[in-house]
């Protein structure tokens, strides 16, 4: 009996050493993307590690394995987030006017699909 519990004991602190080897690093992964960062002064071809939403690194070669999911961005651009400072956000529920409708954007939906993380609507919703 004492064997076999010494055993199981060994064998679940081995297979806790081999699942802790096993877990990726990172959560996500872009591979291979020109990396334009002004404010760190890159711009390079980079690998852009993300952990827990926030980048973890950034280095010119990071294995695939070491995260849960990698994706292949040759020939594109990464780069912190872009400001668009000319936006009609005012989006309302009229109909062709100026304030809302068809005549402005949704910016929750607008924004990420064109990359933008920051806009500024200078005033579309009108002096009234």
């Amino acid at each position: 009996m004492r064997t076999s519990l010494s055993a199981f004991a060994f064998a679940s602190a081995l297979a806790a050493v081999v699942a802790a080897q096993n877990t990726p690093e990172y959560d996500f992964l872009i591979k291979g993307g020109r990396v334009v960062d002004p404010q760190n002064k890159l711009d390079a071809i980079r690998d852009v590690a993300i952990k827990d939403g926030r980048i973890a690194s950034v280095a010119a070669n990071i294995a695939p394995a070491r995260a849960l999911k990698a994706v292949d961005a040759t020939g594109l651009i990464v780069t912190p987030g872009l400001i668009d400072i000319h936006v009609h956000g005012f989006f309302g529920d009229k109909n062709d006017s100026y304030a809302g409708g068809g005549w402005s954007i949704d910016p929750d939906s607008f924004a990420p699909r064109s990359c933008v993380t920051t806009i500024t609507d200078a005033g579309s919703s009108g002096w009234r």
